[in-house]
């Protein structure tokens, strides 16, 4: 198993961002069994810090801890997808005016990662775009200027990316759907009509959600 990037900083905290890495990725897939003794020979580090690791990851709802097992990578029933799904609906719509009124402050960083976005559709690089995806969105929401909402989103987004990134591998059609969108947003924001965003911002939610559900 291999990292764009191998983890840095203390054991406990390379031992999280990459078993984080791993799964929000989907190379731990749902119901997938983490053991830490598989975990801490990966990283090279000791079992310590990997069960500090799984700790943290299981309050964020991303594994579940079995005694004598191991971490088991969460699945979602289909109520929880929904769940999560209109919660982050909520979020979105709800700062969609107040981050457009700062898009000044993001627009070049959104921008950004909309190329890499592309980039990575082109190197077939599912898990790449499906963090390009979650960045673009976070950078919105984080426009509005409300930590808490910000927060509330970024585990959202997290759980919704443990089904996000089956529903694009080798679905080259809904990677150029999803970058087709994400134009439109990008158009609306480089543009003087906050009711325009506010609707494609909407129209995106719409279109997201219907992908979620006929991929389960």
């Amino acid at each position: 198993m291999r990292t764009s990037a191998r983890p840095t900083g203390s054991a406990a905290q390379r031992a999280y961002d990459f078993a984080k890495w791993a799964i929000l990725n989907a190379v731990y897939g749902a119901g997938d069994v983490i053991t830490e003794g598989a975990l801490a020979n990966e990283i090279g580090v000791s079992r310590t810090p990997v069960r500090e690791a799984l700790l943290r990851l299981e309050v964020e709802g991303l594994v579940e801890l079995h005694p004598k097992k191991g971490a088991v990578v969460t699945s979602f029933t289909q109520q929880e997808v929904e769940d999560v799904l209109e919660a982050r609906v909520l979020v979105e719509n709800f700062t969609a005016a107040r981050s457009f009124a700062n898009r000044a402050t993001f627009l070049d960083a959104l921008v950004q990662v909309h190329e890499d976005m592309g980039r990575r559709r082109r190197e077939q690089d599912t898990a790449g775009f499906t963090e390009c995806d979650r960045i673009f969105h976070e950078l919105i929401v984080d426009g509005a200027g409300n930590a808490v909402l910000s927060a509330i989103y970024r585990t959202l987004r997290e759980r919704q990316t443990l089904f996000t990134s089956v529903m694009v591998r080798g679905r080259g059609d809904r990677m150029d759907a999803a970058i087709a969108e994400h134009d439109r947003i990008i158009e609306r924001l480089q543009a003087d009509d906050v009711d325009a965003f506010a609707g494609v911002v909407n129209e995106h939610l719409v279109w997201s959600t219907n992908l979620a559900r006929e991929s389960r």
